[in-house]
């Protein structure tokens, strides 16, 4: 027995940094329960006003047509159910 094997090695740190496939990942299943609200907002106030905030920032690590397009899809999609609400 070594007495590297006394002691707890450290383990490897996860990385936090956003891909472009967490993002997508993010984004669909946000848009997601977009699509498929009817009537009134599948959001509290508060996780409202993340993604108003998160969206244009994480869309951001998208190409641009793709960013422009999850940009408008998001901004349709609140504009629909606030005028059915």
């Amino acid at each position: 027995m070594s007495q590297l094997d006394l002691f707890p090695q450290p383990s490897q740190a996860v990385s936090t940094v956003p891909t472009v496939d967490t993002v997508r990942a993010r984004f669909d299943q946000m848009l997601g329960r977009l699509r498929a609200a009817t009537s009134d907002l599948p959001f509290t106030d508060r996780e409202l006003a993340y993604w108003q905030t998160v969206t244009p920032q994480m869309a951001n690590w998208l190409p641009q047509d793709e960013r422009d397009a999850v940009c408008t899809e998001f901004s349709l999609h609140i504009s629909r159910l606030a005028k059915a609400a």
